[in-house]
C-alpha cells in the first residue's frame, strides 16, 4: 500500500491498484483493508471523493 500511495504522490489509492501491487485477490485485499481501517485504525477509507465515483480510496495514516 505504501508503494502505491507513494506512486500517487501520497494520495489515497483505489482497491484494484493495492491488490495488484500486493499480488492479493481484490476480495481478500478488501477484507484486509477493512481490518486495517476498522480494527487497527492504521488506514483511512475515503469514499465519494471522485467525480464520477470510482469507489473508495485508502491511505495510510501518518505516523506520529
Amino acid at each position: 500500500m505504501f508503494q502505491a500511495q507513494a506512486a500517487h504522490d501520497g494520495d489515497a489509492v483505489l482497491l484494484g491498484e493495492i491488490a495488484r501491487r500486493a499480488e492479493v485477490p481484490p476480495d481478500e485485499t478488501r477484507a484486509l483493508l477493512h481490518d486495517l481501517t476498522r480494527v487497527h485504525r492504521l488506514v483511512t477509507e475515503l469514499a465519494g471523493v471522485d467525480t464520477p465515483d470510482m469507489g473508495p480510496r485508502w491511505e495510510a495514516k501518518p505516523r506520529l
